[in-house]
């Protein structure tokens, strides 16, 4: 039994990067999970955070490594304004975008990724296709807000600044045909709160208060963790909290996932407090 490493909204932070490497890579996680075969980064490696090159650059240094775009990284390779940065983060970036080193990571990067072995579907924000939602004459920022790394979650379908949000129920239809029935799990990140859906028949349910929790340390960090077991006659959507919440001044905790596969396919996501370097 393999296990695949997923990861979102890394936000130029290399210090919570590093560290749930760290955790992947050590021993125990190879016990509990099985041995790594391959991460899949769901994308917004960039902004907010103080590190973009030191963050893509221990990227491309991963071996296995499948990426696919966030809007924050859209917004920095077409240089589209996103809110939220601070001061040092601007200027960081901007001294990164001029030494055109991101280019070659980037390069041909897509927006969703698809594990036909494991039967996972991965974007950033959502996966229905913007051509079959996108108004007729729409261009420029208002078409953009309706194409994948944009879109989110939502009870109900409606487009504002934010995005293009769709349901649970839109999802998997979107999703169905790719894999010819359920079984499968949709992954996505981009709004950095965890949650969890699924579809059995065609009911959906809300299942992440549901899920069983454990709390172990591992490497030092104490691991909080949620286990989803995938059924073959139900599918999934789930969405990973936020990586690397250097920017955004709210707790600081790492959120990631891993999926095992084999008999018994599951997916865990996980979080904990990284340990930062003092500054002064």
């Amino acid at each position: 039994m393999g296990s695949i490493l997923l990861f979102s909204d890394v936000h130029a932070d290399v210090c919570a990067l590093e560290e749930i490497l760290r955790l992947a890579f050590c021993s125990d996680f190879s016990k509990r999970y099985g041995p790594l075969e391959k991460a899949i980064n769901l994308g917004d490696v960039l902004e907010r955070g103080h590190s973009p090159a030191e963050v893509v650059r221990r990227l491309m240094g991963l071996k296995g490594l499948e990426s696919i775009l966030g809007n924050h990284d859209e917004a920095f390779l077409y240089g589209m304004p996103v809110s939220g940065s601070d001061f040092e983060s601007k200027l960081v970036h901007g001294e990164y975008r001029r030494t055109g080193e991101y280019k070659e990571f980037f390069r041909g990067m897509g927006k969703c990724y698809v594990d036909a072995r494991n039967r996972l579907y991965c974007v950033h924000g959502g996966p229905i296709d913007p051509c079959a939602i996108t108004p007729p004459r729409s261009c420029g920022v208002e078409a953009w807000l309706y194409t994948q790394p944009w879109q989110r979650i939502s009870a109900s379908r409606y487009v504002d600044a934010s995005g293009y949000h769709y349901t649970p129920g839109d999802a998997f239809d979107a999703v169905r045909p790719t894999f010819g029935g359920p079984g499968f799990a949709i992954v996505c990140g981009h709004e950095h709160e965890e949650a969890a859906y699924r579809q059995k028949g065609w009911v959906v349910e809300d299942i992440l208060d549901t899920l069983k929790r454990a709390y172990f340390e591992m490497e030092g960090r104490k691991v909080h963790e949620k286990a989803l077991p995938i059924d073959d006659d139900a599918s999934y959507l789930v969405r990973l909290g936020i990586a690397g919440p250097e920017g955004y001044g709210k707790e600081d905790r790492c959120y990631f996932g891993v999926f095992t596969a084999g008999k018994n396919r599951a997916i865990y996501l996980l979080n904990f407090k990284p340990e930062r370097p003092e500054h002064g």
